[in-house]
């Protein structure tokens, strides 16, 4: 049996999963750092990460936090999705794999996940690709109360066709709100 691929993404309550300008200094952009309350339900959290096995992330999250230096948080294979070429990164107990394009990064996470779940957490554009190509099983999404007003959206390439969703899960944590889908198919 083989885990599931999910979005797990914190996000402001218009939409946006940071603010604008991101860049190295900062990494979730203009007000973006309100999208890393204190508190909510450390729980779940711990749950997801427990849960997976490999994570996808975009090229320019990385870039922005600097391939999170040389102990990453990470302790599973992390495949970054770009299209300038890389050779293999080991970083404390983390392997970066650079991939050309998301569905061969999610097909490579799963197979480097085994039985746990592939965890697709860094950048809007590879997550709307993720849903677009129907790879995506789960939802989660953790909603922060702030407006942001600007930066980068989460949503907003995901094709013409509406995806249907079942709510499984709301959790009203203080003060973030999390909410897990299912994705129809």
């Amino acid at each position: 049996m083989t885990g599931i691929v999910q979005i797990t993404l914190s996000m402001s309550l218009d939409g946006f999963i940071t603010g604008p300008d991101p860049d190295q200094r900062q990494p979730l952009g203009a007000g973006g750092a309100d999208l890393l309350r204190p508190g909510g339900t450390p729980e779940l959290v711990e749950e997801v990460l427990a849960a997976t096995g490999a994570t996808v992330v975009g090229r320019a999250m990385y870039d922005h936090v600097d391939g999170w230096g040389d102990e990453p948080p990470f302790t599973m294979p992390v495949f970054v999705v770009t299209h300038r070429h890389h050779e293999v990164r080991v970083a404390g107990r983390t392997n970066f794999t650079f991939v050309g394009d998301v569905g061969t990064a999610v097909a490579q996470a799963k197979v480097a996940a085994g039985e746990k779940n592939v965890y697709i957490g860094g950048g809007a554009s590879i997550a709307d690709q993720a849903l677009r190509l129907g790879l995506v099983d789960v939802l989660d999404l953790h909603i922060e109360p702030v407006l942001l007003g600007g930066g980068t959206r989460l949503f907003a390439d995901i094709g013409g066709e509406p995806i249907a969703l079942e709510r499984t899960n709301l959790v009203e944590g203080e003060p973030t709100t999390h909410l897990r889908f299912r994705v129809s198919r």
